[in-house]
């Protein structure tokens, strides 16, 4: 068996080199075709080496003690990630099971990996009281389907025939428990990318889902920059800050349960090279071992707990500093009394949401004292970092946000009304927002 996938192996090295400029319209379509077959008889082929490996005895190869799973295996040999490696140890377990004819027609190349992955999914969130042969309906139906239907379409369609199914055997209402298939397909999956971000994707039932929405709507609303109603952010980039501000509130407020002794935190480990930005600093990471850009690092380091270890030029730990709070309560209090919230220009947000951010920065020479901190809201603290903001005090030890060139060409110094009494405004040394500095209103 192995000569005749040698032989395969050896023709698509042969074909890797092809020119295909010389090939006609026709038979580059053809050319795809043939490609498209031998991809969907390779994922056949393996997905039977990996049902085969989940039952074999390797302890000969392993030994007793570092037998792995199917899944660790396919980790170590084919360098897969997780989530894939779960989903591919499933996908075989079904075609091999109750999924038999979707199996069979992925080995005959009458359907893709994908198409039978979305088959198999379809099939296993039918209820689980389904009579067999509605089962059998279902899979035979889908796969008609597959000739003229791509995996999503045909998601689609699989979802329209479990909805019916399970309409069919528990009308809406007739049973209290009607919502426990929703329920128990629940998942919630946090897959790690090559490029430092992480992938979230998951299922829930209708109640979770309606409870996340009703969370994420206020929170996920077009949000000016200063006197500029634009908010160029999409839809999903503000539903994705809105989840991340949803998750910094619950951990400010200290509700959650305590894990491994300390309240739930975000842990980040950098070096000193590396918060003054020096090149070929060590880039800073989070406690699962995601990289830090330069400004997240400066934005979560302005208002942190800070602990100081000294290592050894081998990295071993030679001295624990104790942690401390960079902004103190008493600091915070003052803060409070005099920002009143976030005081970037317009923004509403109280100061029980907001950050101290370090006008300049504590590990560039910045004190950490009422001249030199003020209080943002997450979204505008990530702007601060990221973006042409400047802040500073002005002669009435009150913060001024100077907006970039692009915002405003006179780049007039502009202040927070909304946590500010009239009267306090306009005794200010430098005027009102529309009125020459000095001038009164």
């Amino acid at each position: 068996m192995l000569c005749v996938v040698d032989e395969v192996m050896g023709g698509l090295e042969k074909l890797g080199g092809a020119n295909l400029w010389a090939l006609s319209d026709v038979e580059a379509l053809e050319l795809l075709d043939q490609a498209e077959r031998a991809s969907r008889l390779l994922a056949a082929l393996q997905l039977a080496v990996v049902r085969d490996l989940g039952g074999r005895d390797l302890r000969p190869v392993f030994g007793e003690e570092d037998l792995p799973s199917v899944q660790d295996l396919l980790r170590w040999q084919l360098k897969m990630r997780p989530a894939d490696t779960r989903r591919l140890v499933g996908l075989a377990r079904d075609l091999d099971g109750p999924c038999q004819r979707t199996g069979q027609a992925l080995a005959a190349a009458g359907i893709s990996r994908d198409q039978a992955s979305v088959i198999a999914g379809a099939l296993n969130s039918l209820p689980a009281d389904t009579p067999a042969e509605q089962r059998d309906w279902a899979e035979a139906f889908l796969l008609a389907q597959a000739a003229i239907l791509d995996a999503d379409d045909l998601a689609t369609l699989g979802r329209t025939i479990r909805d019916r199914v399970r309409d069919q055997l528990h009308p809406p209402g007739a049973d209290p428990r009607d919502d426990g298939d929703q329920a128990r397909r629940r998942e919630l999956h946090l897959t790690d990318q090559p490029d430092g971000t992480t992938r979230i994707h998951g299922t829930l039932d209708a109640e979770g889902a309606a409870a996340l929405r009703a969370a994420l709507d206020p929170l996920s609303k077009p949000r000016p920059l200063g006197e500029t109603p634009e908010d160029h952010r999409t839809v999903p980039q503000r539903r994705a800050d809105a989840l991340v501000e949803i998750t910094q509130r619950v951990l400010g407020a200290g509700a959650l349960p305590l894990s491994h002794g300390t309240r739930p935190h975000i842990a980040v480990t950098t070096t000193i090279d590396a918060l003054l930005g020096m090149p070929g600093a060590v880039p800073a990471t989070t406690g699962h071992g995601q990289p830090l850009s330069r400004a997240t690092l400066e934005r979560i380091g302005c208002d942190a707990h800070l602990t100081h270890i000294l290592l050894s030029q081998e990295g071993t730990p030679l001295e624990l500093g104790r942690t401390r709070r960079l902004i103190p309560p008493s600091l915070r209090r003052a803060l409070e009394a005099r920002d009143g919230g976030c005081a970037f220009p317009n923004c509403r947000k109280p100061a029980a949401w907001t950050d101290a951010h370090h006008i300049k920065h504590w590990a560039h020479g910045g004190p950490t004292n009422l001249d030199n901190t003020v209080l943002v809201c997450r979204y505008h603290h990530r702007v601060l970092h990221r973006e042409d903001w400047k802040v500073l005090v002005g002669p009435d030890g009150h913060p001024y946000f100077i907006p970039p060139y692009s915002v405003d060409p006179k780049q007039k110094p502009r202040r927070n009304p909304l946590h500010r009494t009239l009267d306090h405004l306009y005794s200010g040394i430098w005027g009102p927002p529309d009125h020459p500095a000095g001038d009164s209103p």
